[in-house]
């Protein structure tokens, strides 16, 4: 979140529109996070029945006395609602893109996050038609990289990213910085569907594989920390030869920050677990570590776009 919230002073040439959308729906991306983690928790996955006709009503019109009828209801009704506030956001980002002179590439990078939208959307729903487990845990497991798309893509349509950015370092340390940007970012998409699927076998009673999802789980973990480890001793050099783009920057600041706060989140949710009761503690923590990972994700997205367009040759000139 800390990383969209440092792109606000950015004007893009086309006008600030295409930008501002963006925002907004990384933004109500972090909610529709949270309640996500939440239906997990809860297993409140088909607590409405049905998707966009729900309980015979349009989702928009879904009455209030049923919303607010219990505690799981709630949850998933306001996680669609959510759902759609992200979707509108994304779709007004690809009319102003088109309206305005906003290039290509951010027209390109608009549609992209409507469609990775649309399709968490599509999955969502027919988890619940079908009421179909597997469905669920791909629809947790794409909840983090959708989050982190929505994110890339108020960077690629920024003013920011259609300057063209100044030389920074030796470009060789710049290759090496995007090779460890890649790998960083694939290890923690790993990790990300490894807890998705770990969190899904624990309710309502867990599997019993559920040992090893945890061991794989926590092997994922030194993966991630081994290679932003090397990823951040990488960046060092560059960092000292010169100013980089400003949403790089922050990035690479956050992200020491975030794999800390990640380890404490799932130590505690991991202590706080109790396979007969769910508590706020519990609760709380597990929904955050959720949006960590996905904050963490976004933060290795925007380090992984600026360095792979950093290292190339036209890049140096």
């Amino acid at each position: 979140m800390s990383v969209t919230l440092a792109l606000e002073s950015v004007e893009p040439a086309s006008g600030p529109w295409p930008r501002r959308w963006a925002l907004g729906a990384a933004l109500a991306a972090v909610p529709l996070v949270l309640f996500g983690g939440s239906v997990t928790t809860l297993g409140a996955g088909m607590a409405v029945d049905g998707w966009l006709i729900a309980e015979g009503h349009f989702l928009l019109f879904f009455p209030a006395e049923k919303w607010f009828r219990d505690t799981a209801t709630f949850v998933e009704h306001t996680h669609r609602l959510f759902g759609v506030l992200v979707g509108l956001c994304a779709l007004a980002c690809v009319v102003a893109t088109w309206l305005g002179e906003a290039g290509a590439s951010a027209r390109r990078s608009a549609f992209l996050a409507l469609g990775a939208v649309c399709v968490q959307g599509a999955l969502g729903g027919m988890r619940v038609l079908a009421d179909d487990s597997q469905l669920a845990f791909l629809h947790g497991a794409l909840a983090q990289l959708v989050f982190a798309v929505l994110v890339a893509n108020v960077v690629l349509v920024s003013g920011e990213w259609r300057a063209e950015p100044a030389p920074v370092g030796a470009r060789a340390e710049r290759v090496t910085l995007a090779r460890a940007a890649r790998v960083a970012w694939l290890g923690t998409l790993a990790q990300v569907a490894l807890g998705a699927w770990y969190r899904h076998g624990l309710r309502p009673v867990p599997v019993a594989s559920e040992g090893l999802r945890f061991l794989l789980h926590g092997l994922g973990a030194l993966v991630v920390l081994a290679s932003a480890a090397a990823l951040l001793r990488r960046a060092t050099s560059l960092r000292a030869a010169g100013p980089l783009p400003a949403s790089l920057a922050l990035s690479l600041r956050a992200l020491p920050v975030v794999l800390l706060v990640q380890l404490v989140l799932g130590g505690l949710a991991w202590a706080g677990f109790r396979p007969g009761a769910i508590g706020p503690a519990e609760w709380g923590l597990s929904i955050a570590h959720v949006l960590g990972g996905a904050v963490l994700l976004a933060a290795l997205t925007v380090i992984a776009l600026w360095s792979a367009r950093l290292a190339r040759p036209e890049a140096a000139r």
